[in-house]
């Protein structure tokens, strides 16, 4: 339901999903909005020739529902279409497929890659989840190799191999742009127990997520996954045992280790073919806003816009994954505490955007319905982030739901009681006895 039409054909009512400029070049917070003033349509036909028209999301005379596309049945409320029980199956077929397929991601190594690039959809621009997950968990398995062999050459004293992590980020980067929900799961379905080569991919795949949010070119988007990938290497240069140690630093402790980035640094310029920007934002990647960051004590605007997301990305990730001196927290308490960051450790536009590209219920999350059902939350909704697809794990009473089901939040289907499904709360790790990393084995 998306139409490219000139920027001077837009009405107030329009659907803006995509412009023809990055998003930070525009006041506009968000990636795609409703036109609601005028003075939001004279800054956009200002800016703008061409603009990309959703019009599933648009309003009034503008707006094309899918039911009347569809020439699908209107449920009134209350009441059952003839399609309902349909739809419960296709739904618990959906959910079936989706768990199987996340079961066999499960400590397995993909040496075998599809030959085809997974379709990307007219409807929504996107390609379809399980054959992205299939398509990139090869990728990912050989990111996770290639990592292992840096740190071997590192430890030999030979070079890095800059081409070969330069052309698996860009396998990424065009996987994030087909479906990045795909390899937000496989960040997780591929855990391993290595800390340092999980944070590692799961800093790159974020900030290339973060980055296409915020409209940033593909260079700029390789760039930062690259950067993701590398600006830890420092650290094998760092005493283990301080790395390893389960309470706090002393001064000198933590003198040592902030020496990783100097180390990230001369290792890569030791290599050839290292972009000159990935040194930037390495190298300003534990700066912060208000000057407290290090190796070079930077502050406010002097921070590359690059690395300042680095270290955001950085910073969440650290804090939603288990390590030797601190416990993992919820996805929902690390966004808060990032928020409560704002104009401190970073600035508030920059939170605001990351808030809004990761939304309060992320890929994983564990969540409690209004129905009192638990869910796990298998996909973004593009439109609006407080209405993802889930699939329910979890009955009323709690007992484990036999036949799963996925539901779409945003389509707004109904409890038995008669009212649109919507999310209470999120639940922390291992509520009611499921840690939603594992969910898929039961």
């Amino acid at each position: 339901m998306n139409s490219t039409i000139p920027a001077s054909e837009v009405q107030i009512g329009m659907y803006v999903a995509d412009i023809d400029r990055p998003w930070v070049e525009t006041p506009f917070m968000l990636q795609g909005f409703l036109v609601t003033t005028s003075d939001e349509l004279q800054t956009l036909q200002r800016l703008c020739k061409h603009v990309v028209i959703d019009r599933s999301r648009s309003v009034g005379e503008h707006q094309r529902t899918r039911a009347v596309e569809k020439d699908e049945p209107l449920k009134g409320p209350g009441l059952r279409s003839s399609t309902a029980d349909e739809e419960e199956r296709d739904s618990r077929e959906e959910a079936s497929r989706f768990l199987a397929v996340a079961r066999s991601f499960r400590g397995r190594i993909h040496t075998q890659r599809r030959p085809s690039i997974p379709r990307v959809r007219a409807a929504d621009g996107r390609s379809r989840l399980e054959s992205e997950l299939f398509y990139s968990a090869p990728i990912v398995d050989d990111v996770y190799r290639a990592l292992r062999e840096t740190q071997v050459a590192i430890d030999a004293g030979d070079n890095i191999d800059i081409v070969r992590l330069e052309g698996l980020v860009g396998e990424m980067a065009q996987g994030v742009e087909r479906n990045s929900d795909a390899l937000m799961w496989l960040t997780r379905l591929k855990r391993t127990d290595r800390y340092t080569y999980d944070h590692a991919l799961n800093v790159s795949v974020h900030a290339m997520v973060f980055a296409r949010f915020v409209g940033l070119d593909t260079r700029n988007i390789r760039q930062l996954g690259l950067a993701g990938l590398l600006q830890d290497i420092g650290k094998v240069r760092i005493d283990p045992d301080i790395l390893a140690k389960a309470g706090p630093l002393d001064d000198g402790e933590f003198e040592h280790v902030r020496a990783h980035v100097l180390h990230t640094l001369a290792l890569l310029k030791a290599s050839d073919n290292v972009d000159p920007e990935i040194f930037g934002i390495i190298a300003a990647h534990h700066e912060r806003f208000d000057g407290s960051g290090y190796p070079r004590g930077l502050k406010g605007m002097n921070i590359p816009l690059a690395a300042e997301m680095a270290g955001l990305v950085d910073t969440y990730c650290a804090m939603t994954r288990d390590r030797v001196y601190l416990p993992a927290v919820s996805s929902q308490r690390a966004m808060e505490e990032i928020n409560r960051l704002r104009n401190t450790l970073f600035r508030d536009a920059l939170v605001d955007q990351f808030l809004q590209c990761i939304g309060l219920y992320p890929i994983g999350t564990l969540v409690e319905l209004n129905s009192g059902e638990v869910a796990v939350v298998i996909q973004q909704n593009q439109v609006r982030r407080l209405q993802p697809r889930v699939i329910i794990i979890l009955g009323p009473d709690k007992a484990v739901e036999r036949f799963p089901r996925i539901l779409d939040l945003l389509m707004q289907p109904e409890t038995a009681a008669g009212e649109p499904y919507r999310i209470l709360r999120a639940l922390p790790p291992n509520a009611y006895g499921i840690d939603p990393n594992d969910f898929y084995l039961a």
